[in-house]
């Protein structure tokens, strides 16, 4: 992960504020702007440059998208993520159509939360998404079937899953349930912690071409696209690195 990412944090709720603050911190992001509102970052003196990253409380959805159409004019380059509650099958189609970057319960762990983000700066991608091993959210289905269409990357384990949203290291139960080997395990959390092919390889002792075999493998058995999604599948289902 890039150091000292500029980030701003938005969130009414003070303790909830600080808690995101602490844990952006925690994780190499250089947290510029702590605020209540959207109207707080009008102050010309919270941050010199234009963040890398905002961070937006949970709001209602359509406040969340006017929001976020403010920001997009302010800073046209900057990632904006959108932490929610609950939503239904019509605020999926509000948020989708919004400036919004990524979509992210608040029920998330918080390794999901910063791998999300990762994925959305490093890789340039909207992610949404609609569920973690818990989630009280109804109208799931209409909503993975928008974001299939639209070609973004959701997450959605399949049902049966232990409902403890990342609370128990479950790698060893995942790489079984789903096939993988001992070396394609390795190989996903290599590509967890966003190594190059080329990287994995000279670590693995193994030419580049052995890795792109594995990838092939490992992205078959665990129904994934890409090696993003293969990266944000991984940290839901809760594989340590």
């Amino acid at each position: 992960m890039q150091q000292g990412i500029a980030t701003i944090v938005i969130e009414p709720r003070s303790l909830v504020r600080e808690a995101l603050v602490s844990l952006m911190a925690s994780h190499s992001y250089r947290v510029v702007g702590s605020v209540a509102s959207t109207t707080d970052i009008e102050n010309p003196l919270l941050v010199v440059d234009a963040p890398r990253l905002v961070i937006l409380g949970a709001l209602p959805v359509d406040e969340a998208a006017t929001a976020a159409a403010n920001i997009r004019k302010r800073w046209p380059e900057t990632k904006i993520i959108l932490l929610f509650d609950r939503t239904s099958a019509a605020d999926c189609q509000t948020l989708l159509a919004s400036e919004i970057d990524g979509f992210i319960p608040l029920f998330a762990s918080p390794d999901t939360l910063v791998g999300t983000l990762q994925q959305i700066i490093k890789a340039n991608l909207r992610i949404l998404i609609l569920k973690t091993e818990i989630s009280p959210m109804p109208s799931s289905m209409e909503c993975q079937e928008k974001v299939d269409e639209l070609g973004l990357a959701p997450n959605n384990p399949a049902p049966g899953d232990d409902a403890e949203d990342g609370a128990v290291d479950r790698s060893n139960s995942l790489r079984i349930v789903h096939g993988l080997s001992q070396r394609e395990e390795e190989i996903l959390k290599s590509v967890v912690r966003g190594h190059s092919n080329k990287m994995i390889a000279r670590t693995c002792g193994v030419t580049d071409a052995t890795i792109k075999v594995h990838m092939k493998s490992i992205l078959r058995k665990i129904r994934v696209a890409n090696r993003t999604q293969a990266a944000i599948w991984a940290l839901e289902q809760g594989l340590r690195c």
